[in-house]
């Protein structure tokens, strides 16, 4: 058995371990979230590439007999740099990295990571204003890979009792975008723009159906509702 191998990854999470080693928190998707070693100080040139939200190909090493699974090359084709100086983007990149831990995926590896990546990738490329719409369309593409995605072009789907927090079905305006993130293609519906008004009540929408349907509350939710 080849107990070396490389994949696609981008970097969640580290945490440090020991005196100079981290833990380090994963998604790639052939096998979901996972977690590895990385050894090494903090002049290590792997420490360097081996840093939060950053994606590329990762080399790993599983030891069995230890239950453990250590980093041993990366190479970075995307280092999200605007996360860093952006509060915003950090948030909405922690609590797509927190949906995937606590979902498991949802089930379903490739498609997460898929749904991850490219949710990644485009805020990079874009500002807040449309980094912030870009988390309203990942958090309703998310609801459909666990199953719990509302028929957004369905009255029925949006009936008082289904939303009752809202005392009401959402408005016309926000029940057209989301249906059009459903049907259009992802090219067409990062043109369309929406009301300051209709984001609010979409994000307060997602949100909602996100934390109802996992039973708990995200902690990145939580923590940071004034900047989401």
């Amino acid at each position: 058995m080849n107990r070396s191998y490389y994949t696609n990854t981008i970097v969640l999470n580290l945490k440090p371990t020991g005196e100079n080693n981290n833990s380090v928190t994963l998604i790639t998707p052939d096998k979901g979230v996972i977690y590895a070693t990385l050894y090494g100080g903090p002049k290590s040139k792997l420490r360097s590439l081996v840093a939060q939200w950053h994606s590329g190909k990762i080399w790993l090493y599983d030891n069995p007999e230890k239950k453990q699974t250590k980093i041993s090359d990366m190479e970075v084709l995307n280092y999200h740099e605007s996360f860093g100086r952006d509060l915003f983007k950090m948030y909405a990149a922690s609590l797509a990295a927190e949906l995937a831990i606590k979902t498991h995926c949802a089930g379903s590896p490739e498609q997460c990571f898929k749904l991850i990546s490219g949710f990644l990738d485009g805020m990079e490329l874009c500002d807040e204003e449309q980094s912030r719409l870009g988390l309203i369309r990942f958090l309703w593409r998310y609801l459909a890979l666990m199953g719990v995605q509302p028929e957004a072009d369905n009255d029925e789907a949006f009936a008082p009792e289904a939303v009752s927090y809202y005392n009401g079905n959402i408005s016309s305006q926000a029940l057209e975008y989301l249906t059009a993130i459903s049907h259009l293609e992802p090219s067409k519906v990062r043109q369309l723009s929406v009301s300051k008004d209709t984001y609010c009540e979409l994000k307060d929408f997602v949100f909602y159906l996100i934390s109802s349907n996992l039973g708990t509350e995200l902690n990145t939710i939580k923590t940071g509702i004034g900047i989401l």
